[in-house]
């Protein structure tokens, strides 16, 4: 078996070939986050950023945790690399351009955004949003803020029909 390889169960039977690299494993603790208010330019409503990981290398991943007030949302933006974002707890929206809709988020949704996919996210007006978000690679664009407009249509899939 190859130097590095796992076995068909996912089990790593050798270690990773590694000589001559340096690495290092990076651990944070909850209370080595720094949480601030991101720019008033890139969201709407009140919105605190924890920054928990920062690339390494240029293009490296970088995760946060977003907290939304009740009908706090991101201005709409595209990433150059792959987004996750995880729900934590409340219940949000993600819009995507061009859609009547948005998509209804609660605790332990995944939402796998694509490079270049413009969209925004935040909490419906009845309660607060909590997710994390992972970017593989690249920087995020900002674009125009979510109107009142688009924010309402967005929210429109949480609506209960009758």
């Amino acid at each position: 078996m190859d130097q590095g390889a796992a076995d068909l169960t996912g089990t790593r039977t050798t270690p990773p070939d590694t000589a001559g690299t340096e690495t290092t494993m990076k651990f944070v603790r909850e209370d080595q986050i720094t949480t601030i208010t991101p720019e008033p330019s890139r969201f709407t409503g009140a919105v605190w950023e924890a920054r928990a990981l920062e690339p390494v290398e240029e293009d490296g991943l970088r995760a946060q945790r977003f907290s939304y007030a009740p009908e706090a949302r991101s201005c709409w933006h595209t990433h150059e690399g792959e987004q996750a974002l995880y729900v934590l707890s409340g219940r949000g929206v993600v819009a995507r351009w061009g859609e009547a809709t948005g998509t209804v988020i609660g605790p332990g949704d995944w939402v796998h955004v694509q490079p270049g996919e413009k969209h925004w996210h935040g909490a419906l007006p009845d309660g607060t949003l909590v997710h994390l978000a992972v970017t593989a690679s690249g920087g995020t664009l900002w674009h125009e803020p979510v109107s009142e407009e688009d924010y309402l249509a967005g929210v429109e899939a949480a609506r209960p029909t009758d």
